[in-house]
C-alpha cells in the first residue's frame, strides 16, 4: 500500500540465503515471476548478503555496487522503483551489497541479495520491516525481484505459495535444532542462469509436466515430517524432490546439468554416511554444490565426508537462521 511521503535515510540489512528442501523450478507467470509449484525452505544463518542503501539527494541515478565493483542490474533499479513508489520517496539511491556465499553459483545469492535490498530499502524510507512482511505488494517486489527471494524474509522453515506467490514461516529458527553442510565444490559463477534454465526446462523438457505433476504430494510429505519433527521423512521427500528436479533439467534440450564430478563424490559420501548409521540428506540447486541436511550431533561427521572431496575452506556447517533483519 502507498506511504505518506517522508524524508529517506539509510539502512542496513542481512538476509541469510535459503536452501529449498521441496524445490522450485519454472515459472506459471513470467511476467510476474510466479512459481509453477509451491516450495518449502531452510533459511540459513551463516550465509548470506548484507546490504546498505542510502537515499541521497545529491544522485541523479541509482547506483549499485556488488562486492566492491559498481554493476549495472536493472533488477536491482526495479526493485528500488517499487520501494519509491510504494513509499512516496523521490531520491535515488547508492546501494552497497556483499554476498557472503559466491555470486551466481548456485548458492542462493541472489535470494538473499533481493530480500536484504528490498529490506533495507524499505527500512530506509522509515518503513517497518515486520509489518512490511504482511504487505502484499511488497512481498510481490521482492518476489519480481528473485522468485525464491521472499524465502529469505522469513527464518527458519519457510513455504511459499504457488498459486497466491504468499510466503509463510512454517517453523521457527529455533524450533529444531537441524543443520545444513555446506559444500562448495566449483569456483565462478554457473554457465547457464536459474531463469534461463527453467525457461529451457519447461519448453523442452519432456518429464516436466511430470515435475509441476508430482510437486504437491511432496509438499503434503513434507509438512507432515515437520509436524512430526521426522527428519529420515523429511530428508527422504527433500532428495525425492532434487533428484526428480534434476532429471527434468536432464530431458531439457539441449541438456542442462549443473552437476561436475565432485558433486557425485559427494553424493556417494552422503550414500555412505547413511549405510554407517549417519543420518544425512542431500539436495542441490542449479548449480554443482551439495547441501547436507542432518541433525546438530551429526554435522561434525558429514563436515568430514565432504572435506574429502571439497577443497579446504570450502565446507560450511550452517544453522537455522532468522529471517531479514535491519542492523543498527
Amino acid at each position: 500500500m502507498s506511504q505518506p511521503a517522508r524524508p529517506a535515510g539509510t539502512a542496513t540489512a542481512w538476509a541469510g540465503i535459503n536452501i529449498a528442501l521441496v524445490k522450485y523450478w519454472g515459472k506459471r507467470d513470467t511476467a510476474r515471476n510466479l512459481p509453477a509449484v509451491s516450495s518449502l525452505s531452510l533459511t540459513l544463518a551463516e550465509m548470506g548478503t548484507r546490504t546498505t542503501v542510502t537515499f541521497d539527494p545529491s544522485l541523479t541515478a541509482d547506483v549499485f555496487e556488488l562486492d566492491g565493483a559498481v554493476r549495472d542490474d536493472p533488477r536491482v533499479v526495479a526493485l528500488l522503483d517499487g520501494i519509491r513508489g510504494l513509499r512516496r520517496v523521490e531520491r535515488h539511491a547508492r546501494v552497497v551489497s556483499r554476498n557472503h556465499v559466491p555470486t551466481a553459483s548456485g548458492l542462493a545469492s541472489s535470494a538473499s541479495g533481493a530480500a536484504a535490498l528490498a529490506a533495507a530499502a524499505w527500512a530506509a524510507t522509515g518503513g517497518d520491516l515486520a509489518a512490511a512482511r504482511a504487505d502484499r505488494a511488497f512481498i510481490e517486489l521482492v518476489r519480481r525481484g528473485s522468485g525464491s527471494a521472499p524465502r529469505s524474509l522469513y527464518g527458519g522453515l519457510v513455504e511459499l505459495d504457488r498459486d497466491s506467490g504468499g510466503v509463510r514461516p512454517v517453523l521457527s529458527a529455533g524450533a529444531w535444532d537441524l543443520r545444513m553442510v555446506v559444500a562448495r565444490l566449483a569456483r565462478g559463477p554457473k554457465t547457464t542462469s536459474s531463469r534461463e534454465g527453467m525457461a529451457r526446462t519447461a519448453a523442452t523438457s519432456p518429464f516436466y509436466p511430470a515435475w509441476v505433476g508430482s510437486h504437491p504430494a511432496d509438499m503434503v510429505e513434507a509438512r507432515e515430517a515437520i509436524e512430526g519433527r521426522d527428519l529420515p521423512r523429511l530428508g527422504a521427500v527433500m532428495e525425492r524432490s532434487t533428484y526428480k528436479m534434476h532429471a527434468a533439467m536432464l530431458g531439457a534440450d539441449p541438456p542442462l546439468r549443473y552437476w561436475n564430478g565432485r558433486t557425485l563424490d559427494a553424493l556417494d559420501r552422503v550414500q555412505a554416511l547413511r549405510a554407517a548409521g549417519v543420518g544425512a540428506w542431500a539436495t542441490m540447486d542449479a548449480g554443482p554444490h551439495v547441501k547436507v541436511l542432518c541433525a546438530a550431533d551429526d554435522a561434525e561427521a558429514v563436515a568430514a565426508a565432504l572435506a574429502e572431496v571439497a577443497a579446504p575452506g570450502d565446507v560450511t556447517v550452517a544453522s537455522a537462521g532468522p529471517g531479514a533483519l535491519i542492523e543498527p
